[in-house]
């Protein structure tokens, strides 16, 4: 069961839990905001429900919550950041920072990670070079341990869900698109096995091969699998996220069977639209292309065209009114943490046995 709070409550309790963790001030803001974030535009997988688990991390020293950040320029226009195990969120967000500064002075840029914690949603960062008037393409790969999804027609997990995202400046909200190349990612399974829902046919297979909708079938043990994106199609899906995997794991000098990586191997392309035509003339030319996408008449029992992004902008605005939702067991999470770490909430958190 979930319930909603305001974003800025919850924000505040997960910044005060990262700060008694051991986080600066600076890596606290940033990661809970990350998190919030991606609650408000309707990405619950990658929202709220993560704080617990970063700080689980934390516990088990697997997240070094005051670590440094390393930036090399390995070219003039390509550039490493060894995040030193710290934050994904304030690894990711330094990186992209560095792509857009290369960009904004070469026109494009490469930009990798090394030592990248989970970065959470993906969009958040290619929105931020969107926002700045530059393209932005990002991917993101998991070590061995979150090898959960299946390669086309096999029954053992060998990729991530190896997410995909987008940023494209318009005249208004940018494009952003942020999906993951297996049909779903782990944190909507995760989400849906705390609301004890059944997931969508398609998604996942049980540890023998079989089709299921139960997520505690996926959880084991022994563990199952999620299916690459694409049904009988998935073969393109495999291969999206094969590339995915490439850059985030070869380009980078790891390997992908390495069990000393910890997190997400990340990969920011960012270019400079005018380097070939003047910004607000591919401003009005994505609004244009933006409108042409809308014009197509829906089809039965879909109301409108939405284009990458729309729906989340619509999600944000809502839930900055109304809230985001938390589900009971995320809250009884949240509050055995501060009770760890003595931490006062201010009597928020749910009582003892009422998740």
């Amino acid at each position: 069961m979930s319930r909603l709070f305001p974003a800025r409550e919850i924000a505040n309790i997960g910044t005060k839990l990262f700060a008694a963790a051991g986080a600066g001030e600076t890596e606290s803001r940033i990661a809970t905001e990350s998190l919030i974030t991606s609650s408000l535009m309707g990405h619950d997988s990658h929202g709220a429900i993560r704080i617990p688990e970063y700080l689980g991390f934390v516990a088990k020293g697997l997240i070094v919550p005051d670590a440094p950040l390393t930036v090399e320029r390995t070219g003039p226009t390509t550039a490493r950041v060894d995040c030193g195990r710290g934050f994904g969120a304030v690894g990711a967000e330094q990186a992209i920072r560095v792509g857009i500064e290369i960009a904004r002075e070469q026109r494009t840029a490469c930009v990798i990670t090394r030592r990248c914690n989970h970065v959470g949603r993906l969009g958040a960062y290619v929105q931020q070079a969107a926002d700045c008037g530059l393209i932005a393409l990002a991917t993101c790969n998991s070590p061995i341990y979150g090898h959960d999804v299946l390669p086309f027609g096999g029954r053992d997990g060998r990729l991530g869900t190896n997410p995909i995202a987008y940023g494209v400046p318009t005249g208004g909200d940018p494009l952003v698109a942020d999906f993951s190349t297996s049909v779903a990612p782990e944190g909507k399974i995760r989400f849906a096995r705390n609301e004890g829902r059944p997931v969508p046919d398609g998604w996942i297979r049980d540890a023998h091969g079989q089709p299921t909708n139960d997520p505690n079938a996926f959880y084991g043990p022994p563990r199952g699998g999620i299916l690459p994106l694409g049904g009988s199609a998935g073969h393109k899906g495999f291969a999206l996220s094969l590339l995915v995997e490439i850059l985030g794991s070869a380009l980078a000098g790891v390997g992908s069977q390495d069990k000393e990586v910890f997190g997400n191997g990340v990969c920011f392309i960012v270019i400079d639209p005018s380097a070939f035509c003047p910004l607000e003339e591919f401003r009005r030319l994505m609004d244009e292309t933006v409108a042409y996408m809308k014009s197509s008449q829906p089809a039965p029992g879909v109301d409108e065209v939405l284009v990458p992004g729309e729906l989340e902008f619509r999600t944000l605005r809502k839930r900055e009114r109304d809230g985001i939702p938390v589900d009971d067991a995320t809250l009884a999470a949240l509050r055995d943490h501060a009770e760890r770490m003595q931490v006062d909430v201010d009597g928020f958190l749910l009582p003892k046995g009422a998740a």
